[in-house]
């Protein structure tokens, strides 16, 4: 359309008009069809729903990348504190604050069933020595040998721990042994390595103050059990038993036909019997009947009783130790040497009372030189204190060793590693074989390591030569974590046993190699 209002005369005013109606009329045809044009770029819902892919074509590719990221953020963070990374990833953050060191560890692969916690295997490196347990399994289960010499002339040597087992062989004063182990108050000793383990009572050896901490205890289910009575049967009713072997001793008795007795111990053609638990004496040997396994048994008696004994008896050994009761645990009073005689007050089971300095005292049975004679005329006598009830083995106060508990730990060398493992069906962690093993002794301790060097019934020892078994070692930095991250337990003779890593298992390890010198940490001994 051509603007023809600069043509049109001023004075034609109705043509001005239609003119400017028109210019009007183009103007606003120009303003709708632009904001018809806009709008129709401008999607519906239905469209949206119908073509999506229109609809993304049209958004600028920037535009979606930050929607994306906006919305992966949150989503990331929901997820990071769910219960299913937490759990399979069982991650570990450590923090130093002093250090600002930063560790991260993570469970092993191997995990015991319901462990809720644990102590990470020893990290493998050219560093961590060999086991012993690997190299020799033999030589790491064989016994702490303590070596002893007799103290006494007149030293049975017998087959198991008390005076109901057979008497096998004596053993001289100053005869050099080896002690391998022991039960209560008796010990098993042999000469050497290749040679018969016998058992003998503790006052008759030279032991050091340390050595019941040393030796490994023997089970009740590795003693032999007692041997059978040596039974002989009576051929003669009436048969008289005698003070001593010979018709010139006073008569003590009667026996019955077909009575049984035991044997004692034999004098040419007299045996020295045992009746009942009260009475014992001297038969003809004629007149009994036995078999040759039982008569094979019996040892040849060294002395004959006096017809009219005094109450004496002789000490047989030098620096024999007088007791305030009957038996080793209870403290030394005195100290008496071979050749003194001694009046004897009073009996309890193996052990003699004896006056000396006016005072009563008591000694074991073996270490005097008396018959049973004279012994069966001693009178029995209950009279002295109790035993201690926490008896000091070591300069830790209140503090006992046992090596129960390592013989225990012993067991379990080439069981395998697992980590949160507290039964030998599981298998163990460090701290968890700890934890079984003082179990089953009635102690508890904490789970970890770290809570069990810190265990509120344990006493820190200083020193590694202040060592006995059953106390536990601490070391550091094994795991790749800083603090205390290991525990085992000592067994004696400069050894350990331990669960280590998945490839290792339960092993015994030598404390003084240079791995587990640089990492030791310190050592704790439990109260029992």
């Amino acid at each position: 359309m051509v603007d023809n209002r600069n043509k049109i005369p001023p004075h034609n005013a109705r043509e001005r008009e239609l003119v400017t109606r028109a210019l009007r009329r183009r103007q606003d045809f120009v303003r709708v069809d632009g904001m018809t044009s806009i709008t129709d770029r401008i999607p519906t819902l239905n469209n949206i729903i119908t073509h999506p892919e229109a609809f993304l074509e049209r958004i600028p590719a920037r535009v979606i990348m930050h929607i994306l990221v906006i919305a992966i953020i949150p989503l990331a963070l929901l997820v990071s504190r769910s219960n299913i990374v937490q759990g399979t990833t069982n991650l570990i953050v450590t923090t130093n604050s002093t250090t600002n060191d930063f560790t991260v560890e993570v469970a092993p692969l191997t995990i015991a069933p319901g462990a809720v916690q644990g102590d990470n295997p020893i990290a493998e490196s050219e560093d961590l020595p060999v086991p012993l347990s690997v190299v020799s399994r033999n030589q790491v289960m064989s016994p702490v040998i303590v070596p002893v010499t007799v103290l006494v002339d007149r030293a049975f040597m017998r087959n198991g721990p008390g005076t109901n087992y057979d008497p096998v062989i004596r053993a001289t004063a100053g005869a050099p042994l080896q002690v391998i182990g022991k039960y209560g108050d008796w010990y098993q000793v042999r000469e050497r390595i290749d040679t018969q383990v016998y058992w003998m009572a503790g006052e008759l050896l030279s032991l050091p103050d340390n050595a019941a901490n040393t030796i490994f205890d023997v089970f009740d289910n590795e003693v032999p059990p007692p041997p059978p009575p040596r039974l002989a049967n009576v051929r003669e009713a009436g048969l008289t038993v005698r003070d001593g072997p010979g018709t010139n001793y006073v008569a003590v008795t009667t026996l019955t036909l077909n009575a049984n007795v035991e044997l004692i111990e034999r004098y040419q053609d007299w045996y020295h019997i045992a009746v009942d638990n009260n009475t014992d004496g001297w038969v003809r040997a004629d007149f009994l009947e036995s078999t040759p396994e039982v008569t094979k048994r019996v040892i040849n008696a060294e002395t004959i009783p006096d017809p009219s004994p005094d109450l004496i008896g002789v000490i047989t050994g030098d620096q024999v130790n007088l007791r305030r009761g009957p038996d080793s645990r209870h403290a030394k009073i005195d100290m008496v040497n071979k050749g003194q005689r001694l009046d004897l007050i009073g009996k309890y089971k193996d052990w003699i009372q004896v006056s000396f300095n006016k005072k009563k005292a008591w000694i074991f049975k073996d270490l005097l030189n008396v018959s049973s004679h004279v012994l069966r005329r001693v009178p029995n006598t209950t009279d002295f204190p109790a035993l201690p009830v926490a008896p000091v083995r070591s300069k830790y106060t209140n503090v006992s060793t046992s090596s129960d508990v390592a013989n225990i730990a012993l067991q379990f060398v080439g069981y395998r590693y697992v980590w949160g493992g507290t039964t030998p069906k599981s298998g163990f962690d460090c701290s968890g074989l700890m934890l079984y093993a003082f179990k089953q002794v009635g102690v508890s301790v904490p789970r970890l390591a770290a809570s069990q060097f810190n265990a509120s019934n344990g006493v820190q020892i200083n020193g590694l030569e202040n060592l006995a078994p059953g106390d536990m070692l601490f070391f550091v930095r094994t795991s790749g974590r800083r603090g205390i991250t290991h525990v085992s337990m000592y067994i004696g003779g400069g050894k350990m046993v331990h669960a280590m890593t998945p490839r290792y298992g339960v092993q015994v390890s030598n404390i003084y190699d240079n791995y587990w010198l640089s990492h030791y940490y310190g050592a704790v001994r439990i109260r029992r």
